[in-house]
């Protein structure tokens, strides 16, 4: 049924004389009866953040020099094989110089709506649609690096190392054969130098060779060649080939094993972390750009005081909110090093006490805000935040139980016109440390420890802003009525942080909202 015109027109009046849409910060409650329509976007970017108080490039956890074996696992475990192998502890290997800078772009557009229950509640909901895109730059320098691939390795390697390799090992393994069948039969007794020589060259060469088959075939490093580590790891290899020669020069042991000739380029590496075949099984350092749902939210706000100026007084209204943020967002890959997801996924519940004053053509809004985070699982790889290369053997299913957020912010504001209204603000936000446990039935991972997912996770911040806000109560110009309206423009901008890894964000949001009478 269409109502006649002078009805609606009535209806719309009542609208417009139940709605606080004079200029001012955006109402939180619906008059009874009336549905708003929420439409939003947010652009926010970064491509600074804050570490314990310093400013950096968000890629700093990948920028490096030396890029040694504190940072790269793999180049830890050939370290340590060189340095057993050799017995030489001060090996230490390196692949230059590592720099990374990334710049991310998160834009949120979002639908809601909000209904008037009654006079003093309101429920609603709220659904963010999130598209991430990070740009990221990742280049090695291997101008100073000291390793490099291993030749000989079957994914990263060559087929003329891996030649070159195995026709050192046959040749030693041949060697050493022969000498001890010798031995055996008694061709040495004849000379107890030459038997006490060739008993010393199979004592030591026989384990000598064991180990560099395992070297060769394990590691995926190894010193390039004219290094002070290759030489350490050719020195006994030269001394056994000398004793071999003094003690019969017809002997032919003479081959060496391939050492690398440089040190990776930026691309190799990537390879390197990206191959499904290697230890790391990563996605590309360039993430696709992401869009999906990101957390919904719905909620309910309870009008305790509203008391409207009289006579020049002070107005005050005074709003509970209670949001319960759903797990619908996506959350970011673990095989991933540089995404970021649309969402926690996982249930927050959150209250507000929103208190707004006014007198005249001023006043200010004051919110305090307590976000307890409830637990949720994900998959992760254990490993600090500063070393991010992590292997995939080091991926585990995680409880993770985010700390508490505390967050308090004050909004003056100044009506410079009926509809129209300029905003300022400043907000502080300090953020409990995270929790870190293994799921039901998931087996440790060996070296590590979930709790090193927590570093960094206890956080605080600073945040100043500004804006404009419009409302119209739906009255024109020539006396009829039309749909009341509000709108916002804010910027926002993180300008410190004492504790914790926050990026130094600076965004700009808008919001169109309806008000129309349904029932």
């Amino acid at each position: 049924m269409v109502l006649p015109r002078p009805v609606r027109a009535l209806g719309f009046l009542w609208m417009a004389a139940a709605l606080p849409l004079a200029a001012q910060l955006a109402p939180i409650t619906v008059p009874k009866g009336l549905l708003r329509l929420d439409f939003g976007g947010r652009f926010e970017n970064w491509d600074r953040r804050f570490l314990n108080g310093v400013k950096q490039d968000p890629g700093a956890d990948f920028t490096h020099n030396p890029f040694s074996a504190g940072f790269l696992p793999t180049l830890a475990t050939a370290e340590a094989e060189l340095r057993r192998v050799t017995g030489v502890q001060a090996i230490s290997l390196s692949l230059g110089s590592s720099s990374s800078s990334m710049l991310v772009n998160v834009g949120t557009g979002s639908i809601g709506a909000a209904y008037g229950l009654t006079s003093r509640l309101t429920l609603f909901g709220t659904v963010p649609i999130v598209r991430v895109r990070i740009q990221n730059r990742f280049s090695l320098d291997s101008t100073e690096a000291n390793a490099g691939f291993n030749p000989a390795d079957p994914s990263f390697g060559n087929a003329a190392g891996a030649a070159l390799t195995s026709s050192f090992l046959a040749q030693f393994q041949s060697t050493l054969a022969t000498i001890s069948t010798r031995l055996t039969a008694g061709t040495y007794d004849a000379s107890p130098a030459q038997k006490a020589l060739a008993q010393q060259i199979v004592a030591q060469g026989t384990p000598l060779h064991s180990d560099l088959k395992t070297l060769f075939e394990t590691v995926t490093f190894l010193p390039l060649a004219g290094s002070e580590a290759a030489g350490s790891l050719l020195a006994p290899i030269e001394s056994l080939q000398a004793s071999v020669e003094t003690l019969d020069p017809t002997f032919s042991f003479t081959a060496l094993p391939a050492l690398p000739a440089r040190g990776p380029g930026g691309q190799e590496f990537e390879d390197f972390i990206t191959s499904p075949d290697g230890p790391f099984q990563a996605r590309p350092f360039s993430p696709p750009i992401l869009q999906y749902i990101g957390d919904i939210e719905v909620g309910a706000a309870f009008t305790w005081l509203d008391r409207r100026p009289r006579n020049g007084g002070i107005g005050i209204r005074s709003v509970l909110v209670g949001t319960v943020r759903l797990r619908t967002g996506q959350l970011d890959r673990p095989n991933d090093f540089f995404d970021i997801g649309t969402g926690d996924r996982q249930p927050d519940v959150q209250g507000d006490l929103v208190t707004d004053f006014v007198r005249g053509r001023i006043g200010a809004r004051l919110t305090a805000r307590y976000v307890l985070q409830l637990p949720g699982r994900k998959d992760r790889r254990l490993s600090p935040p500063d070393q991010p290369l992590a292997p995939a053997a080091t991926v585990a299913a995680v409880e993770w139980d985010p700390g508490e957020i505390v967050e308090g912010s004050f909004e003056p504001f100044l009506r410079i016109g009926p509809t129209l209204a300029l905003t300022a603000g400043v907000l502080h936000r300090s953020k409990r440390a995270d929790h870190y446990s293994y799921v039901r039935n998931q087996a440790p991972i060996e070296g590590t420890t979930p709790d090193v997912l927590a570093i960094g996770s206890e956080q605080n911040a600073t945040a100043v802003s500004a804006g404009l806000t419009w409302a119209h109560d739906g009255r024109r110009r020539d006396g009829t009525v039309g749909m009341p309206m509000d709108a916002s423009l804010r910027w926002e901008k993180v300008t410190r942080s004492s504790r914790g890894r926050v990026p130094a964000s600076e965004s700009v949001s808008m919001a169109l909202r309806f008000y129309r009478k349904i029932f």
